[in-house]
């Protein structure tokens, strides 16, 4: 399998340029650069890719030099381009601002085995492309060693979102799937139950019928909320899964042994994706509706048995759904009628950026209500998280470990998946686009004990569009 680390170039903070805005040089100056510094190698074969700020005024090659810590060249890994007296060529061609080069990897460290190689940038054939003090070196771990500094913008796609991101602090590798992808998520715990997808807006009634070939008449309440303030329409709470991520709150319920209990479920798939932009600073996540189906759920043994159908058929598919202790859920495709990959093994991710449907109040009870720009934290798989605000009296720049307050992490705030939210950046208003919030940060603790305090620097692209944040992470301990 190939795994490609993406660069996301933030060069505010990074990089000086040697020419001021008065400058009138007719060659624009240049730099690139790795954006994170260390990567752990959790795939045979894996891309690097090195960016450039501005694209490139003709083709050349960048010249790394390569240092080995407990692996030698051709019996731990090779690289594609080779490897010749320790250094790498990595050819880039005009107008790109990017090039890459493989990093193979032909053994696996064992355990407590310290083994990495690093690439340091040393020269660009370009005139007037400068390498930055910090992020010209990366380092490539053998082991899973808990990766200390990094910045990352994940995949998300842009304003469209078209991908859930699910990123690991400790590994540094981020998994994009798109949303589109599955509907139903069947409970690997000790419990059985199934999610819906609320990033497309999915929302589920039960019927109260325990006989899926009986027809069900379509219900167009059963949505997630639209509007706003007095005009908001549909949104009962009881047809969306509890936001806080408590599995005993999915809006499916529990799934019984005793199969009279079982009821069939009216299914609003939500909606797709679409192609659409919208205007600079927005998004538009949502395309065509998707339809309805109907669906019960029963037991099999210790796995799932899943009936579903068009809500007017008089007949059904049955498939059984495997619980898989190792992952939070098993996900299913009522679109393609599979079982899917899409979320990593339950200890292998801390957070999640995704459309969200979440719970709020505009004045008459909660409603249902997608929200946009928002990450969960791995509730389930046990990632714990505090907001902290630069008005108590400690900065990011400044912030240790024995700034840590380790009892937060067993406050229900911090245990509810919606901690980090849409707390992160402002809403924007109808004067103003929405942004990142810069008074406060995030203590993140990952199943392992590993704790990270994480800050957002941006929520764009530095054209502006939405759908390309950053964020920036420095393990504590």
């Amino acid at each position: 399998m190939k795994k490609s680390i993406l660069g996301f170039f933030v060069f505010l903070g990074l990089v000086t340029l040697g020419c001021s805005e008065e400058d009138n040089t007719s060659t624009p100056a240049n730099a690139v650069a790795f954006v994170n510094s260390s990567v752990n190698v959790v795939q045979d074969n894996t891309t690097v890719n090195l960016v450039f700020q501005n694209p490139t005024a003709a083709a050349g090659s960048i010249t790394l030099s390569v240092t080995e810590v407990a692996t030698a060249y051709g019996v731990d890994y090779t690289t594609v381009p080779a490897a010749q007296n320790s250094t790498v060529e990595v050819p880039f061609a005009a107008n790109i601002t990017s090039a890459s080069f493989t990093f193979n990897r032909l053994v696996e460290a064992t355990e407590e085995q310290i083994k990495n190689v690093s690439f340091t940038i040393m020269a660009v054939s370009l005139a007037q492309v400068e390498i930055p003090t910090i992020t010209h070196t990366i380092q490539l771990n053998f082991d899973e060693a808990p990766i200390t500094l990094a910045t990352k913008s994940p995949s998300i796609g842009g304003p469209n979102v078209p991908n859930q991101v699910y990123f690991d602090f400790s590994s540094g590798v981020e998994t994009p799937v798109e949303r589109t992808k599955w509907d139903l998520g069947f409970f690997g715990g000790n419990e059985f139950r199934v999610a819906i997808n609320g990033s497309l807006k999915m929302a589920v009634k039960n019927t109260e019928l325990t006989d899926i070939t009986v027809p069900v008449a379509i219900d167009n309440t059963v949505a997630v909320g639209e509007g706003g303030g007095s005009g908001v329409s549909n949104g009962n709470p009881a047809y969306v899964d509890g936001p806080n991520g408590d599995i005993a709150l999915t809006a499916i319920q529990a799934v019984s042994a005793t199969d009279a209990d079982n009821k069939v479920y009216l299914v609003n798939l939500g909606f797709g994706l679409t192609n659409v932009a919208p205007n600079v600073g927005s998004v538009n996540p949502y395309g065509d509706a998707r339809g309805w189906k109907k669906i019960r759920v029963l037991r099999s043994g210790n796995d799932y048995k899943l009936q579903y159908a068009n809500p007017e058929a008089t007949t059904f598919s049955e498939v059984t759904i495997s619980k898989n202790s190792a992952f939070n859920f098993t996900f299913f495709s009522l679109m393609t009628n599979q079982v899917v990959a899409a979320e990593p093994q339950k200890d292998k991710w801390d957070i999640l950026f995704t459309p969200f449907t979440n719970l709020t109040n505009f004045g008459s009870g909660l409603v249902s209500y997608a929200f946009q720009d928002f990450i969960v934290t791995n509730r389930k798989g046990g990632t714990r998280a505090y907001q902290v605000l630069n008005s108590a009296g400690v900065a990011y720049a400044d912030f240790s470990l024995t700034n840590v307050v380790t009892a937060n992490f067993d406050l229900e705030t911090s245990v509810d998946q919606r901690v980090i939210g849409s707390n992160w950046r402002n809403g924007g208003g109808p004067t103003s686009l929405p942004s990142v919030r810069d008074d406060r940060f995030y203590v993140v603790k990952d199943v392992a004990g590993n704790i990270y305090k994480v800050r957002f620097v941006a929520m764009s692209n530095a054209a502006g569009e939405r759908g390309n944040p950053t964020v920036e992470y420095q393990k504590l301990n």
